[in-house]
């Protein structure tokens, strides 16, 4: 079983865009564990904010989002940008039967927290990709990761002469926590490698993600490889 998330209570977690199948074994999943709660389903992006909106005026706000890439009923990519814009501080993690490298990225850039192959996924693995996003991590498998920043260099979306300009506005500390962030630490194991405050941890990762223009831990830590703050795209993944 994995264990409750530290300092917070039941995570809330709303599935977007499954089919029938899909969705009832991801619900049977969920319910082994009690920590978490799946609070309803629903087929789109926008749907999922007319959701998530009734809930937080509830009191019970989401906490994480999962959704598919894109397939005939759902276009998850989108789905996931409208959440982010909206709920900046929901997580999302992102289940797809597809390796295709544009859809990885385009998640990526979306804000997704992390990116999941249905077909490997054992029970225990989503559990644990769950609090893991939640608390902070990343969940992508390192080939994809890979892939996703050779890419995004070579179609140019900007330039390594760019990022690097950028990543020069990030304060020492900041380049501390985004090297830790890119190993797909938590926020909990960031503070404790620093010897800071958890709430000076999550002040230093908002700082890091604003200046840098991303829209997640994730997509700044690729803009991390392509600015060279870390030496490697093989150490940003965490091993599914």
């Amino acid at each position: 079983m994995v264990k409750e998330p530290v300092e917070r209570g039941t995570l809330r977690i709303l599935l977007i865009g499954f089919s029938p199948v899909t969705r009832v074994g991801l619900q049977a999943i969920l319910a082994t564990d009690k920590g978490l709660e799946a609070v309803g389903e629903v087929t789109n992006g926008h749907a999922a904010l007319l959701q998530m909106r009734e809930q937080s005026a509830r009191g019970r706000p989401v906490d994480i989002v999962l959704t598919e890439t894109r397939n005939s009923e759902v276009d998850g990519v989108q789905a996931t940008r409208l959440v982010k814009e909206e709920f900046p501080g929901v997580s999302v993690l992102v289940l797809t039967e597809s390796d295709n490298d544009s859809h990885v990225i385009d998640a990526i850039h979306a804000g997704a927290g992390g990116y999941i192959f249905l077909k490997e996924m054992a029970p225990k693995a989503l559990l644990e990709s769950i609090y893991r996003v939640v608390e902070g991590g990343t969940q992508m498998k390192t080939e994809l990761l890979r892939k996703a920043v050779d890419a995004l260099i070579q179609n140019g979306r900007k330039t390594l002469a760019e990022r690097t300009a950028e990543a020069a506005h990030l304060s020492p500390r900041e380049v501390d926590v985004l090297r830790l962030m890119a190993n797909g630490d938590t926020n909990k194991t960031v503070s404790e490698a620093l010897g800071i405050s958890l709430d000076t941890t999550k002040k230093h990762i908002q700082n890091v993600i604003g200046k840098l223009g991303a829209r997640s831990r994730t997509h700044a830590a690729i803009i991390a490889a392509q600015a060279g703050i870390v030496g490697s795209p093989v150490t940003l993944a965490v091993p599914a």
